[in-house]
C-alpha cells in the first residue's frame, strides 16, 4: 500500500480543474457541437416515449376520453379484457373478447373486430401503476449491464440498439393488450425500460470523450435538456392525441417509435464514440478536445476500478442526492397529470399543456445553469466543488420548497406557477451531482452513472409503494397528495446535505490507476503524469529507469 502511496506522490496531482493546460477552442460550430445536437435529439425522443404513458394511459383508461370515432366504447369498456370487477383468468378474458368481436357494432360502417385499437380499458389503479412503472424495473434491472457495455464498446452502439428496440416497441404497444391484456403492456413497457437503460451511462460515456473541460456544463446541459423537452413532447403530443377525434390515443405510440427508428439512423451514421473516431473532425478541434481536460485515452482496455469506486465518498455523496432527485422527479413525472386531472380538475387536453409548462422551465432554466457554471468556473470566481454545492442546493432543497406549497393550493393557475419554480430550479442538480460524475472519473463516467442512476432507480421504485398505500383509489384527495409531497421534499433535503458534505471537484487517482497489475499501474501513471502536464522528457526519463530496474538494471 506504501508502494502506491509512493507512485501516486510523484504525480502533480491538480487541486482544481482551472490548473489544466488551457487551449483556445476552434471557432464555429465543431464536430463536438454536432454529437452534442444528435444526443440531445436521441435522448429527447426517448423521453418521450417513457414520459408519454402517464398522459396517455389517463386516455386509454378513461369513459369519454377515447376516440370520438368509436361507437361501441360503452360496450367494450363493461367487457373490458381485464375488467377490475371480474376474476376470470386470462384464457377466460380472450374467449369474452373473442365473442364481443363477433357482435354487430358497428363504428362508421366499419365493422368493430378483436383489432379495435381505440377501445379503452377499465383497469384499476393499482394496475394502471404496474404499467407506468413496469419501465422503472426494467429500466432499473439493466442499468449496470447497460455501462459495462458502454464502457466497453463505446457509448455510440448501446444508444443506436435502445432508439431501434424502443422504436418497434412503441409501434406495437396499441395492439399488446388487445393479446394479452395489461401485462402484456407490462412487459412491453418492461423491454423498453430495459433498452432505454443504456442511454444515461451512454451519454456520460460520450461527454467523458466529447466535452472539454471549459465546455462540459454547457455542453453535458444541453444535451440532457432532452429529458425535459421530451417530456414536454410527450404531453403535448399525448394530450393531442388523446383528446383528437381523428388520431386517438395510439397515435403517439406510433409516432414516437418512427421517430426512434429514424434517430437511430441519424446517430449511426453521424455520430462517433470519440473524437479520434470521427471521419471530418479538424485537427485543432482533436486538440483541444483531448488536451482541454479531457481525458487520456490509454490504448490498453482496463477494467472497472470498482473497489475504489466503491469506497469514495464523493461518489456515495453523489449517489444519495442522485437518489433523492430520483424519488422526487419520479413522483413529478409519473403522478402530477394524475393529479392534476383528479384534484384540480384540469381536463386531458388541458392538462398535456399545464404538465408540459414545468418541463418548459426546467428546459430553459438548465441552460441557464449549464452557462452560469461555465462562466464562473472559467473565471476562476469558484472552486468547482463549490459551483456543485450551490448548483445541487437550489436544485434539491429550495425546489423542495415549492413542491410542498403546490401540494397545498387549490387554484389551477397558483399551483401550475409553483410546479413551474419547483422543477426549473430543480434542473441546478445537471450542474451539480449529475455532472460530478465526469469531474471525479471521466474515464468510467458511463459505470458510475450507471451504478448511481441505478441505486436511485431503485428508490425510486418506492414511489408506487407509497402512492397506492397513502393515496389508493382515493385520488380526489388532496390531504393524502400533500402527505407524499411533504414526504419526498424532506428525502430531497437530507440527500443534498450527503452531498454538500462529501462532494470534490477534481478527478479522482483512481481514473488514472486502475490496480490490477504491475503493467496497468505503470501505464495508467504515465498517462496520469502526461494529462497533469509533466514534461514528455520526464516521463520518457522515468520510463526507461522503470524498464531498467524491472531488467535487472542491465
Amino acid at each position: 500500500m506504501s508502494a502506491e502511496k509512493d507512485e501516486y506522490s510523484s504525480v502533480p496531482i491538480a487541486e482544481k480543474h482551472e490548473d489544466l493546460p488551457e487551449a483556445n477552442p476552434p471557432k464555429g460550430f465543431g464536430v463536438r457541437h454536432v454529437q452534442a445536437l444528435l444526443l440531445f435529439i436521441c435522448l429527447s425522443v426517448g423521453m418521450t416515449m417513457r414520459a408519454h404513458l402517464s398522459v396517455t394511459l389517463v386516455a386509454m383508461t378513461g369513459r369519454g376520453t377515447q376516440n370520438s370515432n368509436v361507437k361501441c366504447s360503452q360496450l367494450l369498456n363493461d367487457d373490458s379484457i381485464f375488467n377490475s370487477s371480474t376474476n376470470s383468468t386470462v384464457n377466460a378474458d380472450f374467449k369474452m373478447l373473442s365473442k364481443i368481436a363477433t357482435d354487430d357494432c358497428t363504428r362508421h360502417n366499419h365493422i368493430t373486430s378483436f383489432w379495435d385499437i381505440y377501445r379503452t380499458y377499465n383497469w384499476s389503479k393499482p394496475k394502471q401503476e404496474m404499467i407506468l412503472f413496469a419501465f422503472f424495473v426494467g429500466y432499473t434491472s439493466a442499468m449496470i449491464p447497460m455501462g459495462l457495455i458502454a464502457q466497453k464498446f463505446g457509448g455510440k452502439l448501446p444508444i443506436c440498439v435502445a432508439l431501434a428496440a424502443n422504436g418497434v416497441l412503441s409501434i406495437l404497444t396499441p395492439w399488446l393488450p388487445l393479446i394479452g391484456g395489461w401485462i402484456l403492456v407490462c412487459i412491453g413497457r418492461l423491454l423498453q425500460g430495459m433498452t432505454q437503460a443504456a442511454f444515461y451511462p451512454s451519454i456520460h460515456t460520450l461527454l467523458g470523450k466529447w466535452a472539454p473541460l471549459s465546455e462540459r456544463g454547457r455542453l453535458s446541459t444541453y444535451i440532457y435538456t432532452g429529458s425535459p423537452f421530451g417530456t414536454i413532447l410527450a404531453f403535448q403530443l399525448a394530450g393531442f392525441f388523446a383528446g383528437s377525434p381523428k388520431f386517438g390515443w395510439p397515435s403517439t405510440f406510433w409516432l414516437s417509435g418512427v421517430c426512434s427508428l429514424i434517430c437511430c439512423g441519424l446517430l449511426y451514421y453521424f455520430g462517433a464514440a470519440t473524437p479520434g473516431d470521427h471521419p471530418s473532425i479538424s485537427t485543432e478541434e482533436l486538440i483541444y478536445i483531448t488536451k482541454d481536460g479531457n481525458t487520456y485515452s490509454v490504448p490498453k482496455k482496463r477494467k472497472t476500478p470498482w473497489k475504489h469506486i466503491l469506497t469514495s465518498k464523493p461518489i456515495w455523496g453523489l449517489v444519495a442526492s442522485h437518489c433523492g432527485s430520483a424519488i422526487g422527479y419520479l413522483l413529478v413525472l409519473t403522478q402530477i397529470p394524475m393529479y392534476m386531472n383528479k384534484v384540480l380538475g384540469v381536463d386531458i387536453k388541458r392538462n398535456g399543456l399545464y404538465s408540459s409548462l414545468p418541463y418548459i422551465s426546467m428546459y430553459l432554466m438548465s441552460l441557464f445553469f449549464g452557462y452560469i457554471s461555465d462562466f464562473v468556473a472559467n473565471k476562476k470566481l469558484m472552486s468547482v466543488a463549490n459551483i456543485r454545492r450551490t448548483a445541487n442546493t437550489i436544485g434539491m432543497t429550495i425546489s423542495g420548497f415549492f413542491l410542498i406549497g403546490f401540494s397545498f393550493v387549490h387554484d389551477t393557475m397558483v399551483a401550475v406557477i409553483l410546479l413551474v419554480l419547483c422543477l426549473g430550479l430543480h434542473s441546478g442538480i445537471q450542474v451539480g451531482f449529475h455532472i460530478n460524475q465526469i469531474d471525479l472519473a471521466p474515464n468510467f463516467a458511463g459505470p458510475i452513472m450507471a451504478m448511481g442512476n441505478m441505486i436511485a432507480n431503485l428508490s425510486g421504485l418506492c414511489v408506487p409503494v407509497l402512492v397506492s398505500n397513502i393515496v389508493g383509489d382515493d385520488v380526489t384527495n388532496q390531504s393524502k397528495w400533500q402527505i407524499l409531497f411533504i414526504l419526498f421534499a424532506s428525502v430531497q433535503f437530507v440527500t443534498n446535505t450527503v452531498f454538500v458534505i462529501f462532494v470534490k471537484g477534481t478527478v479522482q487517482d483512481w481514473n488514472f490507476y486502475c490496480g490490477e497489475d504491475k503493467e496497468n499501474k505503470l501505464e495508467n501513471y504515465y498517462a496520469m503524469a502526461d494529462f497533469k502536464g509533466v514534461s514528455s522528457q520526464n516521463i520518457e526519463k522515468e520510463k526507461t529507469e522503470n524498464n531498467k530496474t524491472a531488467t535487472g538494471g542491465i
